[in-house]
């Protein structure tokens, strides 16, 4: 990834708390307007339907959404820190220029998700569903992504560095240009003619264990005595 392409959220460092979050949630719900400009902190909250809100130019610090709908939402500029999204659902949704800094989003489903210059950094991803997403200009950067699901995504300028990816299924998503050079990759599932590896960035040991699995024979050289 070009790192100068790469574009931060741009929202303010400082933005006024805001006290009672639920009842902004379910005043946007009604009057469809989008949510921008404050920070929710601390919050907790529990199968909430926040499906097709907006968010922009916000910060989310040490949130817990739990089991919650936020289907067909939107995210521009938005920081998140600290914060739980387990067990949510946030299938369609866009994010344009966000970072997630140690969140926790295992079992999560971002199915169809859009995403544009977003970073996740110390992340617990375990078990996501990110099937058939589309990601440009994405970071992820000492997160752990194990038996987390990548089906049919359109990756463009993915930018990996030490992921756990263990388990998690690229099945028929294209990884052409990724550098996978030092994540751990064991057991992913792709497809069983390969397809899905060509023209990925590996390591030499990386490189055996997948020409292994395509049946090739690497037979070690001779030495002299």
């Amino acid at each position: 990834m070009n790192s100068k392409m790469f574009q931060e959220p741009k929202a303010p460092v400082k933005i006024p708390v805001t006290e009672d979050v639920v009842s902004v949630l379910e005043d946007a719900k009604i009057s469809e307007e989008e949510i921008t400009g404050c920070c929710f902190k601390g919050v907790f909250i529990t199968k909430f339907d926040g499906k097709l809100l907006r968010f922009k130019k916000m910060a989310f610090e040490n949130c817990k959404f739990i089991s919650c709908f936020f289907d067909e939402a939107s995210f521009t500029d938005v920081r998140f820190k600290n914060c739980d999204f387990s067990n949510t659902s946030l299938t369609d949704v866009y994010f344009k220029r966000c970072s997630f800094q140690s969140c926790k989003a295992v079992g999560a489903d971002f199915y169809g998700s859009l995403m544009r210059h977003v970073s996740f950094l110390e992340c617990n991803l375990s078990d996501m569903n990110l099937d058939a997403s589309r990601m440009s200009y994405v970071k992820i950067k000492d997160t752990n992504l194990e038996e987390s699901s990548l089906s049919k995504c359109g990756l463009d300028n993915l930018d990996l560095h030490q992921v756990k990816l263990a388990g998690a299924s690229f099945f028929k998503t294209a990884l052409k240009g990724v550098d996978m050079s030092d994540c751990d990759m064991d057991r992913i599932i792709i497809s069983d003619g390969k397809e899905e590896l060509r023209g990925v960035v590996l390591n030499m040991t990386q490189a055996i264990v997948c020409a292994k699995r395509m049946g090739i024979v690497i037979k070690e050289l001779e030495t002299e005595n």
